[in-house]
């Protein structure tokens, strides 16, 4: 089940996204985590939703954990697997 999150991303002159810094609830708290490296990125079209994933290193109290994050094209929303919430 993935599950939404706030993200700050950079886009540059030819669409390509960079994740940054995702931000999500946790314990009724606000936590924010950096994306410390992309691993790869892919786009991909399941049930006729276009999206792209990112699998990324997170800084969480110092040590890097790794998470599946998602950017539905069309609905401009972030995901985040709820098995990986980093914080």
């Amino acid at each position: 089940m993935r599950i939404p999150v706030d993200v700050i991303a950079a886009f540059n002159t030819i669409g390509k996204i960079k994740p940054s810094y995702i931000r999500l609830e946790e314990n009724h708290e606000l936590c924010t985590c950096r994306i410390e490296r992309i691993c790869y990125t892919k786009e991909d079209r399941t049930a006729g939703t276009r999206r792209m994933e990112f699998v990324c290193m997170v800084e969480r109290k110092e040590c890097l954990q790794q998470i599946r994050l998602f950017y539905y094209l069309e609905s401009n929303k972030w995901m985040i697997e709820e098995e990986e919430v980093c914080c």
